[in-house]
């Protein structure tokens, strides 16, 4: 079975850097659908080094895995 992801070191979907803390929100703000991963993240914490904020590598893969590889998105609130 041919693999349908393919992951490259610190790298997570859609080509997001993992960084130390997690993946930069930043990065995040570029995909189309970053509005719905706010939603979707508003009851979550967000980490930060003094300059810049993260989202744990595990949220952000669970988003990906509910919304986009399943087509679910749990509606939180």
């Amino acid at each position: 079975m041919k693999q349908l992801l393919q992951f490259t070191d610190n790298k997570t979907y859609f080509g997001v850097d993992i960084h130390r803390y997690g993946v930069k929100v930043n990065d995040l703000e570029k995909l189309p659908f970053f509005d719905m991963f706010v939603k979707y993240h508003e009851d979550k914490i967000f980490l930060t080094n003094g300059e810049d904020q993260y989202v744990p590598v595990i949220d952000w893969e669970s988003f990906c895995y509910d919304y986009v590889m399943h087509g679910n998105y749990r509606d939180i609130g």
